[in-house]
């Protein structure tokens, strides 16, 4: 219940959203029954385009998808990565984000403007990233780090439910 508290933030008006609140309760408990019993399956996507600030092909999981998504990212993979991210990590992680960016960005370019005078900051963006992500390699990444066998059947039930080999869908939040 909690995990669909959190995905529906801000996105209570959208007809999915609407529906999935008049029967939350029967939702939440016939999918505590299909992960309990092992029988879960991922649903595909919606395939959409948004063109700001670029051209990007988005997969949409249905809503009760995500809010699978949002349980199995809060209650068990934060608990194993984030504590392995380097200081400067910030999207998407709880007390991070945009703002902190920002400033931590000011704060080290004040401090190399006195440290050397001239420095240099380069930006970088890694093309089609989502698009060319191995599948069998990310999963065999977090077999070594996740023990649970439940836990990991789930991730690959996410992982592998779009097509092909390559490739993770990129969910749109707003």
């Amino acid at each position: 219940m909690k995990a669909h508290k959190l995905s529906r933030k801000g996105k209570g008006y959208r007809k999915e959203i609407i529906l999935f609140n008049l029967k939350q309760e029967e939702y939440i408990m016939w999918l505590y029954e299909k992960l309990k019993s092992g029988t879960y399956k991922h649903s595909g996507y919606t395939v959409f385009y948004v063109t700001e600030p670029k051209l990007r092909k988005i997969e949409k999981s249905i809503y009760i998808d995500r809010v699978v998504h949002r349980w199995v990212v809060d209650n068990f993979l934060e608990a194993y990565f984030v504590p392995t991210f380097i200081n400067t990590s910030y999207a998407c992680l709880k007390g991070r984000g945009m703002h902190k960016a920002c400033l931590d960005v000011q704060s080290t370019m004040k401090h190399l403007e006195r440290t050397w005078g001239e420095y240099y900051i380069l930006k970088m963006d890694v093309r089609k990233y989502f698009q060319n992500i191995d599948k069998d390699i990310l999963y065999r990444i977090l077999a070594r780090k996740i023990q649970d066998t439940k836990l990991l059947w789930l991730l690959k039930q996410i992982i592998y439910s779009n097509n092909g080999k390559k490739g993770l869908a990129i969910g749109y939040s707003n």
